[in-house]
């Protein structure tokens, strides 16, 4: 109970450190380049209409006031930079190019929302980097970054996370790194851990941490040895640390009990058991009809005649 209190504390942490970090660099937000085909200007446009204080919480966390431009580059299903995501990617970074891609014609799915959280997502990519020096990052600390710059933490997102720690083998984040490399699933448990080690990191260091490890990289230490300046503890160390104090049933359960859990479990069973109904139903249809196909096999040529001797021998022909 006592992590969980200090997550949640961590959380306002956060937003406390994004407002105060908005009065002083609301006037310097990251300026989005749009560049889209003519059959895509509507979502060019939903992209022009962001309020620029939705990057504060990026510049915040990396310590980047003066971002500057970032390429949007709006591009249609089956182009060349399409094709460059995976299936289910709605959008992707190109940081050394200071570029974001988004493919709006697929739907967001989990962790972002809407195309705004698509946008915010992949622009917190493009500061991380550039608060590196131009040095790319873990891609469990980039993407806990991203996330934690991002929309509002829901239920779902504790859900998720509870799983992916409880449940799978426990891995040291360079693992967590290949995971991204896989399907849909491994991904979203890539995602589920990263954003988890990272809040942890919040909790445990304090907001401006993140802060520390980017200005000591872009300095030209390599990762570990600026996470070691940073916090005064070696990374594998801090990985001890996460998934022992992780895994404890204490931390979780609250969060497992909740109603909102609880309402998610009862969904997804619902869900599971109309499509075992489906299945029972299609199985029961496949028996009728296969019964019915062996009826009319063995039905006589003419039907409406019995099939016995009952009306006496037949006339002889001559």
């Amino acid at each position: 109970m006592e992590a969980l209190t200090a997550r949640s504390f961590s959380r306002v942490l956060v937003g406390t450190a994004a407002l105060l970090g908005a009065a002083v660099a609301v006037s310097a937000p990251p300026r989005l380049l749009v560049e889209a085909p003519p059959e895509l200007a509507a979502y060019a446009r939903e992209v022009d209409r962001l309020d620029s204080k939705v990057f504060v919480p990026a510049m915040e966390l990396t310590g980047l006031w003066e971002p500057g431009d970032v390429r949007v580059l709006i591009t249609p299903e089956g182009s060349p930079l399409a094709r460059r995501a995976p299936a289910w990617a709605v959008a992707y970074a190109d940081p050394p190019a200071g570029a974001v891609v988004l493919i709006p014609t697929r739907t967001p799915a989990w962790p972002d929302d809407g195309l705004p959280d698509v946008v915010r997502h992949e622009v917190a990519h493009v500061l991380t980097f550039r608060a590196a020096g131009g040095r790319m990052t873990p891609r469990w600390f980039d993407e806990g970054l991203a996330m934690a710059a991002g929309r509002e933490r829901l239920i779902e997102d504790d859900v998720r996370e509870a799983l992916a720690i409880l449940i799978g083998p426990r891995l040291r984040f360079a693992q967590v790194d290949t995971l991204f490399q896989g399907g849909r699933g491994d991904a979203n448990r890539a995602y589920s851990l990263s954003s988890a080690f990272f809040g942890d990191l919040l909790a445990r260091h304090g907001t401006n941490f993140p802060q520390r490890v980017l200005r000591r990289m872009a300095e030209g230490q390599p990762f570990e040895e600026a996470f070691r300046s940073a916090t005064g503890l070696a990374f594998r160390d801090e990985t001890s640390v996460f998934w022992t104090s992780r895994r404890s049933p204490e931390r979780w359960l609250p969060i497992l009990t909740s109603t909102a859990a609880v309402w998610l479990a009862i969904v997804l069973l619902a869900a599971w058991a109309v499509q075992v109904a489906r299945g029972r139903r299609a199985a029961r249809l496949a028996a009728w009809e296969i019964e019915e196909r062996a009826a009319l096999r063995d039905e006589p040529l003419e039907p409406g005649l019995p099939e016995n001797d009952d009306l006496g021998d037949p006339p002889l022909v001559h």
